[in-house]
Formats: C-alpha cells, structure tokens, sequence
C-alpha cells in the first residue's frame, strides 16, 4: 500500500492565504441606553403597536417573489445534500436485456449440429446488481459537510432575504406616516394663511391694506396647495411600494390607511460586540460557505489517493428465453475494483488548487461582510447619539417660531407692523415644523436601521445546528 500510495499524482498542500476576522470592536455610546435583553425580537414591527403594519408584514412574508425565489433556491440545495448523503449507502440496481439475432458461425457457438451457430436465435440475461464505494480518504463525508452547508447557507439567506423585506417594508411604512405628518403641517400652515387673507381683506376694506397685500396672500395659499397636491401624489406611490412589497396588486394600495407606529426608545445590547457575528444573517451565510468551501477542498484532495469500489451482481443468463429462469442459467460475481491516479497532466492538482483558492475567496468575502456589518452598526449608533442633540435644538426652535409667530400676527392685527413681517416670521414657523418633522422621520428610519444592523431578531444558535463560527482554513492540510 504504502508503494501504491507513493505513485500515486503527486499532492501538494496550499497553505492558507486570508485569515477570518473572530471579534468585533466597536465603540461605546453613551447617548444611547445599553440593555442586557436589547436585541430584537423575530417578529420585531410588532412593538410598534399597529395591526396594519402586521398585517402587511403578514402578506409580504407569505406572498412576496422574492422569498419565494429564496424558498426555491433551499429546495434546490436540500435536494444537493440529499444526493450527497446517497454516497454513503450501497447502491443496489437491476436489469434486464433481451435480444433476437443471428450468431456468428465462428464465434463462441459451433455450426449445427454441436450449437446454433448461424442461426437466429434469442437470449436473454436478468440480474440484480450491487455498488458500494468504500470512502477510506473522506471524500465522500467531505462531500456531504459541504453540501449540508450550501444548504445552511441558502438557509441563512433567506433569512437575510426576509430581514431585508420587512426592515424595507417598515422603513416606508415609516416614510407614509411621516409624509401625513407633513400633510398636517401644510394643511394647518394654509389655514393659517387664510386665516390672515380673511384678516387682510377686512383691512382692505376698511382702508388699512392695499391690493398688493391681497395678492401676496393668494400666491402663498396657492404654493401651499402646490406642496399639498405633490405630497398627496407622493402618499399614493408609497402606498403603491407597500403594496408591492406586500406580494399585492396595485389595487390594495388604496386600502392601506395613515400608520398608528408609536415611537420607541433606542436601545441597543450590552454584549453587541460579542454577539454581533452570530445575529446578522448574511455572516452566518458567509460562514457555511466557508465550511463549504473547506469540504470541497478536502474533497478534491482525497482524489489524489486510490479510489475502492465493491460490487458483485446475481440473476440468470441463458441463450434461448425459455430457459433463462432455469437453474442452470444462474450466475454471479462479486468483486472489487482499485483506481489509482499515476499521471493526469496536473489536472488534480489544478482541481485541488481551485478549490483551496475557493477558501481564500469566501474567507475574504466573509471578513468584508464582517467589516460591512461592524461599520452599518457603528454609523446607526452615530447618528443615534447626535439624534438626541438635535431633537432638542429642534423643538426650541420651533417654540421659539411658533411664539415669533403669534407675536406677528398679534402686530399686525393692531397695525403696529406690516403685513410683510407676518409673511417673513410664517416663512420660517413652516421652515422650523418641518425641519421637526423631518427629525421625526429620522428618528423613524435610524430605528428600522438600527434593528436591521442588529440582524432583526435572527440568531445563528437558535436558527438549527449551529455552524462552526469562521471555519479555519488551515484545515486543508493533510
């Protein structure tokens, strides 16, 4: 054996060239509470506290393409790994073959009257035939781990393919309610300016304002309306991404009504650094394809050594139908069968080195993925801690607006100033209310975004067998 062994193509190990990130750092954020139980739940849109956001997670998760796709592509690798598994048991077949024909007068039957030779004549040959490949080198177990993990990762991918569609789904239905907030403000600031058109027409008549006062006010309540009408347009296309998202036609759009989302603290895990590898589903992918990877490589580098089938066969084989059954026509065999690569051109080698190279790869994109996922956290929490800050800055002033505003309106009324003070200090009160509104809407997005950078209530331990976290490469060694 050890002969045998040693003329076999020659096999080379390719040492490992990436290494997989194990940890996370991130930085400490103060502004943001740091809770021991902070991570999402799996069905996380339902703090929220809104039946038609449920609803329409409900729909999504049920009807939309794209998980369906998703669905499809696990079948399709379920079915890989079955077809794997098949390797470890005997393989057991049967045939039968028939034929009619003329025999060669100088072959294995003599001329008449000894044999058939020459003659037309029927035979006939049923057996039942058994496989087995002994796996001595692991290529087939190796085989089977990287199926099961294609699997897993095709799994995790859906799971990723989910956490995208509904943090996509709860990010508009964010962006809906916050363009009816809007719509409040717009209203509320028109019947403002009407307001004051009913004021400036009463001074009109009475002598105190001219025309030109009466035309400002109208080109103001008709740029108001302008705004009223595009935003309307704009709730009706978000309504048409919800309901397509949703797996919907275009027609359930009008049936979506204003969202009832109540707000939420930020809160984010204690052990977010720890445990960040294991909550995001695009990492666990990356990490079963890593196992994959490892178990094609050691696949490809059992080929180099000798190859032992077992089989045999049993049935019965006769010249003439009539007697095939007889006890006379039995036959069988049972045997072995040894393959041994001396020389194929380097074609193993050349195999063996694509798949180690296919390690690196995932690695790489393994560590780019890790680095992606620490930066998405990182930024969120960022933008979180200067949100706070803001929100302060913007509530003064829109206080500070609002009282400018009533203090104008209140001059003018009295005639102590003109009408074009009141237009000046209304110009920056609709500035300041949207200017907090547009921080609501951050406030909104920055908390879908944050659940989404915490992987949205996956978790790679409780989502089945848990992978080895980062397989290392250096596995490929003999």
């Amino acid at each position: 054996m050890t002969t045998l062994l040693s003329a076999c193509a020659g096999f080379q190990p390719v040492s490992p060239q990436v290494k997989p990130i194990d940890n996370v750092t991130l930085e400490n954020h103060a502004q943001v509470a740091q809770v021991t139980d902070a991570w999402p739940r799996d069905e996380w849109w339902s703090a929220y506290g809104d039946d038609q956001l449920n609803q329409l997670m409900q729909r999504a998760l049920k009807n939309n393409p794209t998980l369906a796709g998703a669905q499809a592509r696990i079948a399709r690798a379920q079915a890989a790994a079955n077809l794997a598994r098949s390797t470890e048991s005997p393989q057991v077949g049967t045939g039968v073959d028939a034929s009619y024909g003329r025999q060669s007068e100088n072959y294995l039957l003599p001329r008449p009257p000894l044999g058939k030779g020459g003659q037309y004549v029927s035979q006939g040959q049923a057996t039942v035939n058994f496989g087995y490949e002994l796996d001595l080198w692991g290529k087939n177990a190796a085989l089977i781990r990287a199926a099961q993990a294609q699997l897993r990762a095709a799994e995790f991918d859906r799971d990723a393919a989910r956490l995208a569609l509904t943090t996509s789904i709860a990010r508009i239905y964010a962006q809906l309610g916050s363009q009816y907030d809007l719509q409040d403000i717009l209203q509320a600031t028109l019947d403002q300016r009407r307001a004051i058109h009913k004021l400036i027409d009463e001074r009109v008549a009475n002598g105190l304002d001219t025309r030109v006062e009466v035309k400002q006010a109208e080109t103001n309540e008709a740029a108001l309306r302008i705004d009223l009408e595009q935003l309307a347009t704009a709730i009706k296309v978000t309504r048409l991404q919800l309901a397509a998202l949703a797996g919907d036609m275009p027609a359930a759009a009008g049936s979506i009504k204003r969202p009832t989302m109540t707000a939420a603290p930020f809160n984010i895990p204690a052990n977010l650094p720890l445990d960040l590898l294991g909550r995001r589903p695009e990492l666990a992918a990356q990490r079963a394809r890593i196992t994959a990877a490892v178990g094609e490589a050691e696949a490809a580098k059992a080929q180099f050594y000798p190859n032992l089938n077992l089989n045999g066969f049993i049935g019965f084989q006769s010249i003439g139908l009539g007697q095939l059954f007889s006890g006379g026509s039995l036959i069988n065999s049972v045997g072995s069968a040894f393959r041994l690569p001396i020389f194929d051109g380097g074609r193993l080698r050349a195999n063996y080195a694509g798949k180690a190279s296919d390690i690196d790869a995932a690695v790489a994109q393994y560590n780019q993925s890790v680095l992606a996922a620490a930066q998405d956290v990182a930024e969120q929490l960022t933008r979180i801690d200067d949100l706070s800050r803001e929100e302060a800055a913007a509530r003064e002033a829109l206080d500070a607006a609002e009282e400018a505003h009533r203090l104008a309106t209140l001059r003018y009324k009295g005639g102590l100033s003109p009408y074009l003070t009141v237009l000046t200090v209304e110009t920056q009160l609709l500035a300041q209310r949207r200017a907090a509104a547009n921080v609501k809407a951050r406030r909104d997005d920055l908390q879908v975004s944050l659940i989404r950078a915490l992987g949205g209530g996956f978790s790679e331990a409780a989502n089945a067998s848990q992978l080895s976290a980062a397989p290392q490469a250096s596995s490929r060694n003999p």
